[in-house]
């Protein structure tokens, strides 16, 4: 049998004890018209768009900034590049349909799909945690 004080210590030490801070992230936000589905492949690499179905986006912004050709890399993408991409996780979004994030062994994967008839305005904010020194 365990003694009254051992275990209020043992109930104590494991409920009191102080949680590892949050790491600190970059946060992106992406915004654009969406009509049909768009898959955003983020690699330290790069970023690579997917079109999959109806219209091209449009009127998009990366960091703020207009985003004319996404078959490129975004210029700001440097900034992100070196972040801890597979750990990135949505922290806001917005629009009428799907906005999901995948993580991939590298980065990760950014999907938007609006099956409702014509374009609509989206927008994702993610949180993209710095790198801890010392873990791959």
């Amino acid at each position: 049998m365990i003694p009254l004080t051992a275990l209020a210590f043992i109930l104590l030490s494991s409920c009191c004890t102080t949680p590892k801070p949050p790491p600190a992230c970059e946060h992106l936000t992406i915004t654009g018209l969406i009509d049909g589905s768009e898959r955003f492949t983020f690699t330290p690499a790069g970023v690579k768009w997917t079109h999959l179905h109806w219209s091209e986006p449009d009127d998009l912004t990366f960091d703020g900034i207009p985003w004319y050709n996404p078959r490129k890399s975004p210029a700001l993408w440097s900034k992100y590049a070196t972040l801890d991409l597979p750990h990135a996780r949505i922290t806001q979004r917005q629009g009428r349909d799907l906005v999901a994030l995948e993580p991939t062994a590298d980065g990760f994967i950014l999907y938007f799909d609006d099956s409702p008839n014509d374009a609509a305005a989206y927008s994702v904010t993610l949180a993209i945690p710095k790198k801890v020194e010392g873990k791959r």
